[in-house]
């Protein structure tokens, strides 16, 4: 083992009643490196780093940490020991500002230093004149009463566009997760455990990320950073450990393996990066959206006026920058939020301002963002979240008694064609205990098994591994086949040009930009993203794939 070695877990083991979940695992961190952890979700990874950060308690094996064994009872006691981390789902109080987000549980109060010329500054002159980790380690001490001012020039130093006055229930869930990022590099950490802190960045931001977790190395901090993209890997990423099923298959120096390599080693068969998308005929309108508006949880409006037709066995992909409305839309379109102004017709009916019961009744299935939050009832059990939709059809009982028999069947046929791992009994497993892919393919298969008209899907791959996001992308592509038609709203371009059958690009609350994948010229998708082209002569959103391409041509 290297004098230079900064963690060593040895021989972790931890079981839960029916499944191991880390099966006598060993890892190891060096100083200054970014250690990546991958493995499809439910592999242990975030078992293995919940030990780590003193949430879970091994039932054998040993972690040394600097040198030394430690016993973690707690996460105060890995922050005390100097090791920090970023959760994949957000641990933030959405009626307290960022600033009191970030500072809050900070024990010792900030101390104000004063240079020769008798200037105010809260980093020491030892500090300020000794280098990066020096001057973060001062910022990062920071106490409870460090005014606003000080916070946002540690956000604005690492890219973050926060306002950091704002509550958190004002935020996008990508500003959201940038203030869960902005909390662990407050602390003064020797170790930074990062899970998934991509899932609802930009390319941009991830870019910026990434250029502060390498100065950070640069200077001795050490991270393992989970994720699912294997780009990612490729990006920043030294050294990576592959888990399956709760088993160390693996580590590598990421430069002597391919991405092709680390998929099979994470799901044990070779992974298709690229699925063929067959052409479908297109059917009726299943959704005619016409002069749409909608205001955000504000009060501010983030949709102005929208067209939007979606055929039968279509695909319109919305691409855009986080926080230009998509949240909105998505919303509206499946009968979450109530519209300010238009016209909502699905499968002929107009069911504008209606509650959402009647867009589920009318064949309107929802994939939201945020799918812990938004897309169950994560104390409730598998059996009740797979089937919440249809309490009131006949499938499941009569005269408003509920065969429990008929629920059970269901929902283990959801979990068994959709592959959801980690549930021991349908009935007992809470959809909160799921891992975040195997929660989202319960999720998908709820919406889906409903053969619906219209899905709205919404970040449907975000934070899934490669194996989950092949099968969620085969399985909404399955759907199309069917006759659904579907709004995918993604982040991932490469995801909407692979899937749709029309791209609309969204910017501050408007489609400014509509093209087909065949058509589609990427540098403009990336200017119109973010509002730099200057042509506002966008296409009719209502218009077939057919029309767009005929309309390009001439």
């Amino acid at each position: 083992m290297s004098e230079n070695t900064t963690l060593r877990m040895e021989g972790i083991l931890k079981e839960f009643p029916g499944v191991v979940a880390n099966d006598h695992v060993d890892l190891s961190v060096e100083r200054g490196e970014i250690h990546g952890l991958l493995g499809e979700n439910g592999a242990g990874k975030s078992t293995l780093m919940k030990i780590l950060y003193g949430l879970y308690s091994q039932d054998a094996g040993d972690v040394y940490f600097q040198g030394e064994r430690l016993d973690l009872d707690s996460p105060q006691d890995a922050i005390d020991a100097g090791i920090g981390m970023v959760h994949q789902h957000f641990m933030l109080i959405p009626r307290l500002t960022v600033a009191e987000n970030v500072v809050l549980g900070e024990r010792e109060p900030a101390t104000v230093f004063r240079d020769d010329a008798g200037e105010e500054s809260w980093l020491p002159a030892s500090i300020r004149n000794n280098g990066l980790v020096q001057s973060l380690a001062g910022t990062f001490s920071l106490g409870l009463d460090v005014p606003e001012q000080r916070i946002q020039e540690l956000a604005d130093r690492y890219g973050f566009d926060i306002d950091v006055s704002a509550k958190i229930w004002e935020l996008d869930v990508g500003q959201q997760q940038r203030v869960e990022i902005l909390k662990a590099l407050y602390r003064d950490v020797d170790l930074l455990i990062l899970d998934e802190p991509t899932a609802v960045l930009t390319p941009t931001e991830a870019e910026r990320l990434f250029e502060s977790l390498e100065r950070l190395t640069d200077e001795g901090l050490s991270i393992i950073f989970i994720t699912h993209k294997l780009k990612e890997v490729d990006a920043v990423v030294d050294r990576v450990t592959v888990l399956r099923e709760g088993k160390n298959v693996g580590t590598a120096e990421v430069s002597s393996v391919t991405r092709a390599d680390l998929a099979e080693m994470m799901v044990g068969r070779e992974v298709l990066f690229e699925i063929d998308r067959e052409a479908v005929d297109l059917g009726e309108p299943v959704l005619r959206a016409s002069g749409v508006s909608a205001e955000d949880d504000r009060g501010i409006e983030a949709l102005s006026g929208v067209d939007l037709t979606v055929r039968q066995g279509e695909v319109v992909g919305i691409a855009g920058v986080s926080g230009n409305g998509q949240k909105e839309l998505a919303e509206v379109m499946a009968g979450i939020r109530d519209p300010t102004a238009g016209e909502l017709v699905v499968s002929g009916t107009d069911i504008t301002g209606a509650k959402p019961k009647r867009f589920v009744e009318n064949g309107v299935s929802f994939v939201p963002e945020d799918r812990l939050r938004y897309g169950c009832a994560k104390d409730l059990s598998v059996m009740h979240n797979a089937t919440m939709k249809d309490f009131d059809g006949a499938a499941f009982g009569d005269r408003g008694f509920l065969d429990y028999g008929k629920l059970e069947d269901y929902a283990e046929t959801l979990v068994d064609e959709f592959d959801v791992r980690g549930v021991r009994d349908v009935t007992e497993t809470d959809a909160g205990d799921l891992s975040g892919g195997n929660l989202q393919k319960l999720i998908l298969a709820r919406e889906i098994y409903r053969n619906p008209d219209l899905l709205v899907a919404n970040q449907p791959t975000r934070g899934v591994d490669v194996g989950a996001i092949e099968f969620i992308r085969e399985t909404l592509l399955e759907q199309r086949k069917e006759g659904t038609g579907i709004i995918l709203l993604s982040e991932d371009l490469d995801e909407i040009f692979d899937l749709s059958d029309r791209i609309l690009v969204v910017y501050e609350g408007e489609f400014v930009h509509e093209t087909t994948p065949a058509e589609a010229d990427r540098e403009r998708i990336g200017l119109e993203m973010t509002g730099g082209s200057g042509d506002e002569s966008a296409s009719d959103p209502t218009a077939s794939p057919a029309e767009v391409t005929q309309e390009s041509e001439s």
